[in-house]
């Protein structure tokens, strides 16, 4: 191999590196964190674009959405938390949404945060929280959750397209 061949070999490679960066753009992460005394509940998860879809209604009655692309959603909390009268300890999470019915979801826990989450082990699940429906009016492009300031603690929300679903919660003493 001639010292002009290596010289086009790297000046190829070299010029294509940058086209793979768009690639790894698409592959968005998300992270979303909310401050407590003990440390910060944290959740981690894929941020889908709606692309002109609205993935939110494809979803059938009874099933279940690992929230995000990619790796499974995961939440991990120092505290125990309360969502009404469901406690969830102190630990971390796979996190689904479940569609109960039109316009009714809940969030699910489950202690399964191994794999890819492709498949809800329903008995591992160790809580499940209704959400509020509520509209929003711009659309939301990328999935987003966020973990905000409430009345009494903190407030769980996601919001896709057009539509918010939020839970609230408070620090378990």
């Amino acid at each position: 191999m001639t010292i002009e061949h290596s010289l086009r070999i790297c000046i190829l490679f070299l010029a294509a590196l940058p086209l793979s960066v768009p690639v790894s753009a698409q592959t968005d992460r998300g992270t979303v964190q909310f401050s407590t005394p003990e440390g910060a509940i944290m959740v981690d998860y894929g941020r889908p674009l709606l692309k002109g879809r609205d993935p939110l209604t494809w979803q059938e009655d009874g099933n279940y959405w690992r929230m995000g692309v990619n790796a499974m959603t995961t939440l991990r909390t120092p505290v125990d938390l309360m969502f009404g009268n469901v406690r969830i300890a102190k630990g971390n999470y796979a996190l689904w949404l479940l569609k109960e019915s039109s316009g009714r979801y809940e969030l699910v826990f489950n202690s399964d945060t191994s794999g890819m989450g492709m498949d809800h082990d329903k008995t591992k699940d160790v809580g499940n929280v209704p959400l509020r429906k509520e509209s929003v009016t711009e659309a939301v492009e990328a999935f987003t959750i966020e973990l905000k300031d409430g009345t009494d603690g903190g407030v769980f929300a996601l919001t896709w397209g057009t539509t918010r679903l939020a839970a609230d919660f408070r620090l378990s003493k």
